[in-house]
Formats: structure tokens, C-alpha cells, sequence
């Protein structure tokens, strides 16, 4: 997960100016302290990997087949930000066919979890920070360590036959603390001597294209998955509790029940810039409420809420807003009961892909063949310019040429045409409840 850098200050657009030379100064010797601190750490844990190959002969292990492979418990490793967490569930549920009487549990940030925590094919959901390592004091504090002991000594208790490391070298990490018998993962992503069965690579290699959800099941084959064309398609699970409650929200909020309910989320995390222009969304929500009158309700966590009233002090309509106001899995309900929903690249794109509603998804620095949303009913719009694709995984996705083009040549009349047609085609399809959909 990317650390995001604050800029110095915002533009009409919503996007970052360019920063100071002092800024870009601290920005280079973060970033050089950053790569130096973790180069040293992968050469010692390297050797210590070293070391466990050397105690532990050199074994070999067969390959994991579901003809020779009987797991009682399986451990998921994927410590990311939702959208991530909710393609990964691409693994639970290819895993979870194949064993079916072996108990998955998954382990995920505390911020994401609670995404799927009403899900039926994970006995446990363990939650861990190790973003608390990032600071070098974290070192010095007893109860940092004394949680790492505790994770460590509840994920042994569990005795996993298996544990699948997704991504990034934390994973592989746990992975080995976990006692695991059998650990997977990327070989390039963990260091030498943590995995027991490596598949070659690495997430969105020099010679890669392809989505997050295939590196997904590039390691469910490996666990001995024989992967069919609907694994490729996230599904979430959505809590009956958190359905009701969305209901009582919006009838209070004043939603007529009679018009479409169209789901905005105009933050994103990771990168300004992924965001659409704040002008263009206030005119967009006008457009939307006063000529086709439609519910709009107003999606985000707490830390958007600054953004959104930018947009709101813009409006003439007075759309729902529940920024802040929502839990993940209340969001989950949200967004499966709106009848559209329209976002730049974030975790809810995911999430609403993954429960079935219709989406629009809006695109710019971010390459939606790589990590965009999965569903037949989504409907991806980007600018093709020059320099667009430019996220690298590496930074946050801003611009940097300071102008965001890419976003900004995606008109409100462009994605207000879209709407039209999305809610013609649910007109005209058959009345069903979409509730009952991934319950």
C-alpha cells in the first residue's frame, strides 16, 4: 500500500499543483531513505530465509493437486486496500469449490475487513496493521511487538495445511509466521526462503498485462484450482443487518422510492488524480436530479468530506449525502441496492461490481485493463492520450505534468449520455429483487 503524499495545495479541479522545490527535496529523500531501508531489510530477512532453507534440507514439495492435497485449513493473506481485498476474494471462492470442507480464514487490514465480514466462505476474518512498522519508533514501543507475538500465536493455533501470500512481501511474511505447512505465493514478491511453492513473477512484471483477478487465480492454480471462466468475477456478500439499515437511512433521508437511485463516490484513495473534476460532478448531480430527477446519494469515508462539500457548495439540487455516515458493509448494502452507481477508480467501483450493480467507472491515470472493475455490467470511460496509463504502482496516481488531462476530457455530457442508456436498459429488463442477489 502506498504512502500518500500530501500536496501543497488543490486547484479548482480537485487535483494537486505543482509542489515547491523544498517539497519535491523531502519528497526525493523520503523516497531514497524509503528504498534503503527496505533494501537492507531484504537482505536480512534473505539470509534468514537462507537459514530455514539450510535447517530444513532443502525439501521438496509436490505440487498441490486436489487429487493429493486434503487442507483442513487454508490461511488467505492480503493486506491491502478494499478494492484489492475484494478482487482477492477471486481466491476464496476458486479455493473454496475445490476444498470444499477445508476452512478458509483471510487476513486483512483492519480499514478493509469489514468488507467481508459476511461472508460465508471464510470461517474467520483475522485483522493486521504492519503499516505500523513503516516508523522506524515503532521499534522501540513493547506493544507493537506484543501484538505481533499474539497474531503470530492465533494464527499457529489454527495449524494451517496452507497459506496463500496474494501480494507484497508482508504477506509472505505472516505467511511464515502463520506455522503454515504449505505457503504460496509470488516468488518475486517474497524473500528467499519464506514460500514453499513459488509461482514465477511477480504482480505486474516488466513483461505483464494483465488484471489483479488473473494474478489471483495464477496462485489458485497453483493451490491446485482447476480455475473456470466465473472465477474471473468478484462476488461480495452483503449483511441482511446492514441491508435494513440502509433502507431506514434513506427512507429518513427523503429518497423517493419511485425514481432511480444513483450512487456517487467522488473521492478516491492513492492519488488525486484518479478523481473526476469536482466542477464536472456538480454538474452532472444538477443535470441528474433537476431534468431526470433522480436520488442521488453521496458515497465516502469521513476524510471526504471536505471534497464533497466543494461539490455540494456548487449544486442547486440537494442530493443524499451519507459521507461518513456509513460502515463498509452498510456501503456494501448502499451500493447494491442503488440502481446505478458512477465513480472514478476506487474501492467502491469494486465493491459495487462485485454485488451487481450497474457502474460507470471513469478512468484516467490508472489502466482499467490491470485493475479496473470485472462485471458485465460495467462500463469503463477513459481519455486515450499520450500519457495515459502513467500509474506505476509505485506513487500515488497524480499527474505529473500538473494538468490531469486525462480526466478532464471526460465531459459531464459524455457520462450523462451513459446514465441515460444504463437506466433505459434497467427499465426494460424483468422486475427482480436485487437483494436477493449474493445473499
Amino acid at each position: 500500500m502506498t504512502q500518500i503524499t500530501q500536496p501543497d495545495s488543490i486547484d479548482d479541479y480537485g487535483y494537486p499543483s505543482q509542489p515547491t522545490s523544498q517539497r519535491k527535496l523531502r519528497n526525493t529523500v523520503v523516497h531514497g531513505s524509503k528504498h534503503a531501508l527496505l533494501t537492507a531489510i531484504y537482505f536480512l530477512l534473505g539470509g534468514y530465509g537462507a537459514y530455514l532453507r539450510l535447517q530444513q534440507g532443502f525439501k521438496h514439495y509436490q505440487p498441490l493437486r486436489a487429487y493429493n492435497f486434503f487442507p483442513r485449513r487454508i490461511l488467505v493473506i492480503r493486506l491491502d486496500l478494499i478494492g484489492d481485498l475484494v478482487l482477492s476474494l477471486t481466491v476464496v471462492r476458486a479455493l473454496k469449490r475445490t476444498y470444499p470442507d477445508a476452512e478458509i480464514d483471510l487476513l486483512a487490514l483492519p480499514s478493509s475487513a469489514k468488507v467481508i465480514a459476511a461472508d460465508p466462505d471464510i470461517s474467520n476474518v483475522i485483522t493486521y496493521d504492519p503499516n505500523i512498522w513503516r516508523r522506524p519508533k515503532a521499534l522501540l514501543q513493547p506493544q507493537h511487538w506484543h501484538e505481533a507475538k499474539q497474531l503470530q500465536q492465533r494464527l499457529q493455533a489454527r495449524h494451517y495445511d496452507l497459506a496463500v501470500s496474494v501480494f507484497g512481501p508482508w504477506a509472505s511474511i505472516l505467511a511464515l509466521l502463520s506455522g503454515a505447512k504449505r505457503r504460496l505465493g509470488f516468488a518475486q514478491e517474497s524473500y528467499p526462503g519464506f514460500l514453499t511453492d513459488k509461482v514465477a513473477g511477480q504482480h505486474w512484471g516488466p513483461q505483464d498485462h494483465q488484471h489483479e483477478v488473473d494474478y489471483c487465480l495464477q496462485l489458485a492454480r497453483a493451490a491446485g484450482v482447476e480455475v473456470i471462466p466465473e472465477d474471473r468475477i468478484p462476488r461480495l456478500y452483503v449483511d441482511e443487518q446492514a441491508r435494513h439499515e440502509i433502507a431506514q437511512m434513506l427512507k429518513a433521508a427523503g429518497m423517493q422510492e419511485k425514481l432511480p437511485l444513483i450512487a456517487c463516490h467522488v473521492s478516491s484513495n492513492n492519488g488525486q488524480s484518479k478523481r473526476w473534476p469536482i466542477p464536472y460532478w456538480a454538474t452532472l448531480i444538477d443535470r441528474l436530479m433537476q431534468e431526470d430527477h433522480c436520488n442521488v446519494v453521496l458515497t465516502g469515508a469521513p476524510a471526504d468530506i471536505p471534497l464533497i462539500e466543494k461539490i455540494t457548495r456548487r449544486l442547486h439540487a440537494h442530493p443524499i449525502n451519507l459521507a461518513g455516515k456509513t460502515s463498509l458493509a452498510q456501503l456494501a448494502a448502499l451500493l447494491q441496492h442503488a440502481d446505478l452507481m458512477i465513480t472514478g477508480d476506487s474501492g467502491p467501483m469494486h465493491i459495487a461490481a462485485a454485488v451487481g450493480t450497474p457502474l460507470i467507472a471513469i478512468h484516467g491515470p490508472t489502466d482499467p485493463a490491470l485493475s479496473g472493475p470485472v462485471s458485465p455490467q460495467a462500463t469503463i470511460l477513459r481519455s486515450d492520450i499520450w500519457c495515459s496509463p502513467c500509474y506505476d504502482a509505485k506513487s500515488p496516481a497524480d499527474c505529473r505534468f500538473f494538468t490531469t488531462q486525462c480526466m478532464k476530457n471526460i465531459t459531464p455530457t459524455q457520462v450523462y449520455s451513459i446514465v441515460c442508456e444504463k437506466l433505459q436498459q434497467d427499465s426494460h429488463r424483468p422486475v427482480e429483487h436485487k437483494e436477493s442477489q449474493h445473499s
